[in-house]
């Protein structure tokens, strides 16, 4: 495989012939959107009361992706129509991703509570206080308990959410106070830009934009966003259209990447890694924007809190949870075995965790300088690094895998090249944020081992093989390289 092959976007699974295209795949989306509408409202119907039993409701929940993945696989396998059959498709699309929304805004969260203490950060922000300094138990604070404190949990600890996140629940909060409605509102109308980027990503790329399809109906962001309202439909628009506006050329599209960049990472930390992927070789300009948009959101906090902003996020990083990725479970599981004190457990993760980390960070760099990985691979093994040394994977966490696995998703095996690595990796990703849903189930069973065979050990065995077949691929390519540079260096000669 040349290098010019390895950077070309994944083929698509055309199984029709070309003069049938678009003839019945708009019809059969228009009857699986309608399946899933009516789908949605049972579920809206079947949601459980704040607290209450997660079953049958996830259960529920999780069957509702069998019209999406029919629709999914609908997209992928048939020939993308031509002209206006593909934006009526695409409108199509995007119509039933605001209704599927929509249709579940109304109901108040049952799974998590983090959506009232959004509200009560703003709150408590809007009154002079530092929510990274003062907890919601704080008796300074007492004056300002209402039902949105008593929603809330953790109410002993500052909060963790930083800047970026802070500034969408104050505009909530300004626009209409205490109503978690125009919040999940907020949420829902930036999941729908993240859904209208992805489809520019896609035709940017040269790629079917009904592809968007994999993220846009997929019930795993329109519960979490729709209903139980989490922050991370923030951090995912900016993170697709920082990945989106990194491809333009246009003056200043490396000054606003830069920018979108910062954002993301001020909703949640984990995006600053979109500077190993996106940033080219003297990128000063997207560099120091980042930076300069990261430090001016900081400062008003770092006043008001006299110098703390941190807040809980030190403490929640370092727990070890039942949800923890792949890497801190194995080395409680050694700790266990050879009988390692607390610290001792402690340092070794943190060693692990730096090795895992820093190998996938210099790996994805590398190929960067070489120009054999797209920014949305290097996006989304940066992703899965992030993932496998968390101390936290909560479902909806996993979102952020979605629009990249529509990028790079492609057939799983092919006649002359065997299996394909980036393909196998993508449909990986995907298949592990369907599973995470599974973890309501096993949290309110306190049974993880299933849970774990499930969302660990079959995904690191398909990600095994795909590394497997790259490294090969790897092999071939440089040997390709080497043998170019030889060629080029002897016609240099003879000339």
């Amino acid at each position: 495989m040349s290098i010019a092959q390895a950077s070309r976007p994944p083929q698509e699974l055309h199984l029709e012939a070309p003069g049938r295209q678009g003839r019945w795949r708009f019809p059969a989306l228009c009857a699986l959107l309608l399946l899933a509408v009516g789908y949605t409202i049972l579920l809206a119907q079947k949601a459980p009361p704040p607290d209450g039993p997660v079953i049958p409701f996830v259960p529920l929940w999780m069957l509702g992706f069998a019209p999406y993945l029919a629709a999914c696989l609908i997209v992928l396998a048939t020939p993308a129509p031509t002209d206006r059959r593909q934006w009526s498709e695409l409108g199509l699309i995007l119509v039933g991703a605001c209704v599927l929304r929509t249709l579940l805004l109304p109901i108040p969260p049952d799974l998590s509570h983090d959506s009232w203490r959004y509200l009560w950060d703003a709150r408590v922000t809007l009154h002079g206080y530092s929510p990274y300094v003062y907890s919601p138990n704080d008796s300074h604070l007492m004056y300002l308990r209402d039902f949105i404190y008593d929603n809330s949990r953790f109410r002993n600890v500052p909060t963790i959410y930083p800047p970026g996140a802070q500034a969408i629940y104050l505009l909530s909060y300004l626009i209409a106070p205490s109503n978690l409605f125009v919040l999940k509102a907020i949420f829902l109308l930036l999941d729908i830009v993240t859904c209208v980027a992805l489809a520019l990503l896609l035709k940017r790329r040269g790629l079917d934009p009904s592809r968007c399809i994999l993220y846009a109906w997929c019930p795993l962001p329109i519960v979490e966003f729709a209903i139980q309202g989490h922050l991370d439909a923030s951090t995912l628009a900016f993170m697709t259209l920082a990945v989106l506006t990194s491809l333009s050329q246009w003056r200043g599209a490396r000054v606003l990447t830069g920018f979108l960049i910062g954002m993301a990472a001020l909703t949640k930390i984990y995006p600053i890694v979109l500077l190993l992927a996106l940033m080219r070789r003297r990128d000063r300009a997207l560099l120091a924007t980042c930076i300069a948009t990261i430090i001016a959101a900081y400062i008003p906090y770092i006043i008001l809190g006299h110098g703390q902003i941190l807040g809980f996020f030190g403490t929640y990083a370092s727990e070890h949870a039942h949800n923890a990725g792949i890497v801190p479970l194995v080395m409680d599981q050694i700790s266990a075995y050879a009988r390692f004190n607390t610290r001792t457990t402690l340092i070794l993760t943190y060693l692990a965790d730096l090795t895992v980390v820093g190998a996938t960070a210099l790996a994805v760099l590398i190929q960067r300088i070489r120009q054999r990985i797209s920014p949305e691979a290097a996006t989304l093994l940066l992703l899965a690094a992030i993932f496998a040394v968390s101390t936290h994977i909560f479902p909806w966490y996993t979102t952020a895998l979605l629009p990249w696995a529509a990028v790079l998703l492609g057939p799983l095996w092919t006649r002359g090249d065997g299996i394909n690595a980036r393909g196998l990796a993508a449909a990986l990703a995907w298949y592990f944020a369907f599973i995470s849903i599974s973890s309501y189930v096993f949290d309110s069973l306190h049974h993880w081992d299933i849970y774990y065979i499930l969302a660990y050990y079959v995904p690191l065995a398909g990600l095994a093989l795909a590394a497997i077949v790259g490294v090969r691929a790897t092999r071939g390519s440089l040997k390709d390289l080497l043998r170019d540079i030889s060629t080029q260096m002897n016609i240099r000669k003879e000339c």
